[in-house]
């Protein structure tokens, strides 16, 4: 009997022409990601805009699912635009829990991208399907999501052959 796999892609073989990337990636701590988006951070009197812990994890998700290998040089970038696009949408979802659960349900509902607005009577639409699973589903409701999107788009460029 073999021993379990340390790695499930230990498992394939991967040629050298195959554009498939394997490697680990360099460390990168919430103070790499508030180096680059202090906006983040702390407010003026010092209390936490982004709960330290929720940065974390969106961190650790960042690091879970981009591959440096894959990335290179705009891996750190990208990883700041995960980051900063997930917790834009943490900080759209926010409700003071003693508000009820109107306007804890109302903070949770998804937000489209604004189609239009008026001043006039006010008046204001939004666009929810711009935001579904196909394509680039929720990366297009904040301007990181669409600049990681973007730059997605081309590293991932390029042809594959697995043998």
């Amino acid at each position: 009997m073999n021993p379990p796999l340390s790695d499930p892609m230990d498992f394939y073989s991967f040629g050298d022409g195959s554009n498939i990337r394997q490697g680990t990636n360099p460390p990168y701590a919430v103070s790499d990601f508030l180096a680059v988006y202090p906006q983040f951070g702390t407010d003026a009197n010092g209390n936490a805009i982004v709960p330290q812990s929720v940065l974390q994890t969106f961190v650790t998700l960042a690091s879970s699912v981009l591959q440096q290998v894959r990335w290179r040089s705009y891996w750190q970038v990208a990883v700041g635009l995960f980051t900063a696009h997930f917790a834009t949408l943490y900080l759209q979802s926010l409700a003071d829990p003693n508000s009820g659960a109107a306007a804890v349900f109302e903070a949770g509902r998804a937000q489209g991208v604004i189609t239009g607005e008026s001043v006039g009577d006010v008046s204001y639409s939004a666009d929810t399907a711009v935001a579904n699973v196909d394509g680039w589903a929720a990366w297009n409701l904040t301007s990181y999501g669409q600049q990681l999107a973007t730059i997605g788009r081309l590293v991932g460029r390029g042809g594959m052959y697995v043998w």
